[in-house]
């Protein structure tokens, strides 16, 4: 993969995101071997499992406003990060919003390994300068 086409697939996938649509993001991006992690924590082994574990809430929204901000790339890597400020209302109509940042190594035109943080450790990762240089975080798998 080029590092073109790299950065083309990533924003694509950022492209569905903001559209509201994260499985259809998630089922064309996504290996069926990528591991997941939030907090640097399992989430899932793999694609399916990751699929599985958010399905049911994302189509239980109501709505999803997609807002995805500050994507840095590097290309010879092959790895994006982003903040996730993506807001949905529930089934019972209160608006919720997330607040994550997102760290992604790519292969293949496949999101292979996703880290996701929020809280502390998300702010923790945002001093140290992972938006500017997604690079600083090394694979776990």
């Amino acid at each position: 993969m080029t590092a073109k086409s790299f950065a083309a697939g990533v924003n694509a996938q950022i492209k569905l995101l903001n559209a509201g649509e994260p499985l259809e993001a998630l089922d064309q991006f996504f290996a069926s071997d990528g591991v997941m992690y939030a907090n640097d924590q399992l989430f899932a082994k793999d694609g399916p499992e990751a699929r599985s574990k958010q399905e049911r809430y994302i189509l239980a929204a109501k709505s999803i406003d997609g807002a995805i901000e500050d994507l840095a790339i590097d290309e010879g890597k092959e790895i994006c990060v982003f903040r996730n400020l993506t807001s949905f209302v529930s089934g019972d109509g209160e608006r919720h919003t997330i607040n994550g940042l997102c760290w992604q190594q790519w292969a293949d035109g496949k999101i292979v390994e996703e880290r996701y943080f929020d809280g502390e450790t998300m702010a923790s990762m945002i001093a140290k300068g992972i938006l500017q240089s997604p690079d600083i975080l090394s694979p776990l798998s």
